[in-house]
């Protein structure tokens, strides 16, 4: 097992790491590779979006800022070519990566995971993040099942959902049935039209979801899985209160826009931390 990880899995022996980079925090991985605490880490690819005419990089679209985060458009989506050339570069550099993708449909979110797993250099993919943040149950079962098929057994998938989706442990419970690893638990709050409020204010929302999931199972209303905290991880008093909450890791995104500096303080946090068999303060949804 490396440095940071969890099994997942002990049958088959899966890992999963404690500290994950969000799609879009730095849209450039050959700059997120050169930040100290980088090291090991799954570099994001993505989002990749079926029919994105992405060619080149772009910035996300920063509305304006308040106290405790900012309002921006949600990440601009790549192109499968575009993201190949990053599987390529990833490859020739010694690192591997998480890809994003995002998508309407079922087909959709695992066409361009079939491309990628084919290009010379899709074996550098170490996991896939699903964004199907606000989508109703019966569609993240569909969804999740799908990028499931066309991943296979081994390569973990990530489901991304709303911390404030009044579903949320029924959302949860699906994409555990469709075949999810783990399930990303995001505190950001939507504002319509592709636009979230992002930023140390969606905290007190990501730890709430983590509490609702973690009593839901406890109650067995979810059989539930390794979460992922994202939203609102911008200190290490952060990392420490949402694996305190029941998070099993982290996700950093936004914190890397204010001070890049931040990752291995938060990372160090995250790996800091007792592994899920031991006690917690609050309920432990592992019962095996």
């Amino acid at each position: 097992m490396g440095r940071g990880e969890v099994v997942l899995s002990a049958a088959r022996r899966t890992t999963l790491p404690r500290t994950w980079l969000g799609p879009g925090a730095l849209t450039d991985p050959a700059a997120l590779a050169r930040l100290e605490g980088a090291d090991g880490l799954l570099l994001p690819v993505g989002p990749v979006a079926t029919g994105s005419r992405r060619s080149s990089d772009a910035r996300t679209r920063v509305h304006g800022s308040g106290v405790g985060g900012v309002d921006h458009d949600d990440a601009p989506a790549l192109t499968v070519e575009v993201a190949g050339a990053r599987l390529t570069w990833a490859a020739t550099a010694g690192h591997r990566v998480c890809l994003a993708v995002r998508g309407a449909a079922p087909e959709e979110l695992a066409a361009p995971l079939q491309q990628l797993l084919r290009h010379p250099d899709g074996g550098v993919m170490g996991a896939v993040e699903v964004d199907l943040r606000g989508r109703d149950e019966q569609t993240v079962l569909r969804a999740t099942a799908r990028v499931r098929e066309a991943a296979g057994r081994t390569l973990p998938v990530l489901v991304k959902v709303l911390a404030v989706d009044p579903q949320l442990v029924a959302v949860a419970r699906s994409a555990v049935a469709g075949g999810a690893s783990a399930v990303v638990v995001s505190g950001q709050v939507p504002l319509g039209g592709g636009r979230w409020w992002t930023g140390p204010s969606n905290a007190a929302t990501t730890r709430a979801g983590l509490r609702s999931l973690c009593s839901a199972a406890a109650e067995q209303r979810w059989p539930g899985t390794f979460l992922v905290a994202a939203g609102g991880i911008h200190s290490a008093t952060t990392v420490r209160a949402a694996l305190s909450d029941g998070a099993d890791g982290v996700q950093v995104g936004t914190a890397l826009w204010a001070d890049p500096t931040q990752l291995p303080v938060l990372r160090t946090a995250a790996e800091a931390a007792p592994p899920p068999s031991s006690p917690r303060p609050t309920t432990d949804r592992r019962t095996a």
